[in-house]
C-alpha cells in the first residue's frame, strides 16, 4: 500500500485545479466542457497520471509515467510495480442515479499478469469524489470483453472489491444492507405477532363459556393471523435466501473535496 488518503486528496486538488481551468477555457469560447462527462474526463486523465506520479515521486526515486498504448500509466521502479490511472463519471441508468463499471484493456491485463489500478469516480461538476486502490489484479477480476467493447473488459467486483482500498469516500455492500433491514423486519414481524396472539388469547378468556359464538369468532381470527404470519416469514425467508446466495452489488458514497 503505497498510496494514502492525503496523497489522494493532494491528487484530486491538483486534477480539480486543471479541471477548472479547462472549464474556464471551454466557457470563454462559449463550448459546453461538462456537457459530455465521458470527453471531459477523457482530457482531464492526463493530469491523474502527473499528479499521481507527482506525489509517488515523494517516497521513491524512480516513478516514471507514459501511458502510450502497452505501457503502464505510471511503473515505480523503486517496488517494481505498475500503476494504472481510471478516472469515471458512470453512467446514467433511471432518474439521476448512476451506475459505475470499472473497465480495463483485457489485452494489457492479460499480457501483464498482474497490475494496481486507481479508479477515482467522481460527480458532474468535480466535487465528489470516491477515489479507490486495488492491489494486483489480474485477468480473473475482470470478464472477457464482450462483442463489440473494443477489447474492453468490465471488472467482476464480487472478486475484484477483495482487494481494494477506499482512500476517499467509501463503499456499501448492498447485499449487507438489505440482509440487515430483512432481518430487522423479521424479528418485529415475529413480535408483533406473539403480541396479537396474546390479545386474542386474553380476549377469548374473557368471554364466557357459553358464548361459542363469540369464542368461535376470537378462535377464527387466531388461525387468520397465524397464516397471515406464516405467508409473511415466508416471503421475508426467501427474500433473505436471495440476498445472502446473490454476488454482491455495491453502492458507492462519494465526498466532498474542496
Amino acid at each position: 500500500m503505497y498510496l494514502t488518503k492525503n496523497d489522494a486528496i493532494e491528487i484530486i486538488r491538483q486534477i480539480q485545479s486543471f479541471e477548472s481551468d479547462l472549464n474556464n477555457i471551454f466557457k470563454s469560447r462559449g463550448y459546453s466542457f461538462r456537457g459530455n462527462l465521458g470527453r471531459r474526463n477523457a482530457l482531464i486523465s492526463i493530469a491523474q497520471e502527473k499528479e499521481t506520479a507527482k506525489v509517488l515521486r515523494k517516497n521513491f526515486k524512480e516513478v516514471i509515467e507514459d501511458g502510450r498504448p502497452g505501457k503502464p500509466d505510471i511503473y515505480i521502479a523503486d517496488i517494481d510495480r505498475e500503476l494504472e490511472c481510471k478516472i469515471t463519471s458512470g453512467s446514467k441508468t433511471k432518474g439521476t442515479s448512476r451506475s459505475f463499471s470499472f473497465q480495463t484493456d483485457w489485452e494489457t491485463i492479460c499480457n501483464k499478469g498482474k497490475l494496481d489500478y486507481v479508479y477515482i469516480m467522481c460527480d458532474e461538476n468535480f466535487q465528489k469524489f470516491c477515489f479507490l486502490y486495488f492491489d494486483s489484479l489480474t485477468s480473473d477480476d475482470f470478464f472477457p470483453p464482450a462483442s463489440g467493447s473494443r477489447g474492453k473488459s468490465r471488472m467482476n467486483k464480487a472478486k475484484a472489491m477483495k482487494k481494494v482500498s477506499c482512500l476517499i469516500g467509501n463503499y456499501i455492500v448492498r447485499n449487507d444492507m438489505h440482509i440487515s433491514s430483512i432481518k430487522n423486519t423479521l424479528a418485529k414481524e415475529s413480535n408483533d405477532h406473539l403480541f396479537k396472539i396474546r390479545e386474542l388469547h386474553k380476549k377469548y378468556n374473557s368471554i364466557l363459556e357459553c358464548d361459542i359464538e363469540k369464542k368461535n369468532i376470537i378462535v377464527t381470527a387466531r388461525d387468520n393471523e397465524t397464516i397471515r404470519h406464516q405467508n409473511k416469514i415466508k416471503k421475508l425467508s426467501d427474500r433473505l435466501s436471495y440476498w445472502k446466495n446473490a454476488g454482491n452489488s455495491y453502492t458507492f458514497t462519494f465526498e466532498e473535496i474542496e
